[in-house]
């Protein structure tokens, strides 16, 4: 509710920014909630995770042939049905270890994801309706096995240019944030709201240190200078593994550290008066995918 009323103060591009943001974050919420119905036979959770039109259907590996047998669909109806019936039994998890969710692609009205529970493997198929995201269409495989309980861990970055500086003096080497630059790092605050992060990087400049600061004292995360100079792309992405990060740096240096961090030459230079840029980039494993948004 807090992040509700943050959002109806920012700007109209902004609103629209946090929303895309939080997608991810709606998806996590309606994937646990597909597999909290089924583990503690929550009917209600369930309800709020699969659309009444669901489609799944799966294989399960036989004991005696080693072979994927063809598994029947499950309908809405039945599977609440299902997870009624796990309460009633009392067949209820409060499983760690087979459990994970991932989300994999993100569109404008679906996405894909990943679930692992104590059955097995699922992929599925959501949609959003409404503003909420539900589940479509799901295929699965099963039974669980050990190799599942090791997800890849997922790096997020967010690159950032510092906001407006005060260019009132050419000779100061270290400016200040201008009266538009610091409304401009409240609202990445703001935009960020539904993003939780663990680590905050920002070059020793009194710009880019005004910058992050909004954001960094909303996650309660120290801030991390550094000096993008002297980089190894390497050793900084095996010690942000598996986090979520926001580096604030400069109109020459956010595209060459996002190039560093995709391990190609995909962005040039940004134009000396844009400071509305978004960089976006995703790692799992071999896996580098980003995404350029423009926040004005």
């Amino acid at each position: 509710m807090k992040t509700l009323f943050a959002s109806l103060s920012l700007l109209f591009s902004f609103t629209i920014f946090a929303q895309d943001l939080s997608d991810k974050a709606q998806i996590e919420v309606t994937l646990n909630n597909y597999i909290d119905g089924f583990y503690q036979g929550d009917t209600t959770k369930l309800k709020a995770a699969l659309k009444p039109r669901l489609y799944k259907f799966g294989y399960w590996k036989s004991k005696k042939t080693g072979n994927y047998e063809y598994y029947k669909q499950l309908t809405y109806e039945n599977a609440l049905k299902m997870a009624q019936k796990n309460k009633e039994e009392g067949n209820i998890r409060t499983e760690t270890k087979m459990r994970s969710v991932k989300v994999l692609e993100i569109s404008n009205h679906i996405a894909a994801a990943k679930v692992t529970g104590a059955w097995g493997l699922d992929y599925m198929l959501l949609s959003k309706d409404d503003g909420k995201w539900m589940i479509e269409q799901v295929i699965w495989e099963g039974p669980f096995e050990d190799k599942f309980k090791e997800e890849e861990k997922t790096t997020t970055y967010y690159l950032i240019r510092h906001a407006e500086k005060d260019r009132s003096d050419k000779s100061n080497k270290d400016p200040h944030l201008t009266e538009a630059g610091k409304k401009r790092a409240e609202n990445w605050a703001n935009a960020f709201g539904d993003v939780k992060f663990d680590m905050v990087y920002s070059t020793n400049y009194n710009r880019t240190k005004e910058t992050a600061m909004p954001t960094a004292k909303a996650h309660d995360v120290e801030i991390t200078y550094y000096d993008p100079n002297a980089m190894n792309p390497k050793a900084f992405k095996e010690a942000t593994k598996g986090k979520t990060v926001l580096i604030v740096g400069h109109s020459n240096t956010t595209p060459m550290f996002t190039n560093a961090l995709l391990g190609s030459a995909k962005y040039d230079y940004m134009a000396d008066d844009n400071n509305s840029n978004l960089y976006m980039v995703t790692i799992t494993g071999d896996s580098k995918t980003s995404t350029l948004l423009k926040v004005n």
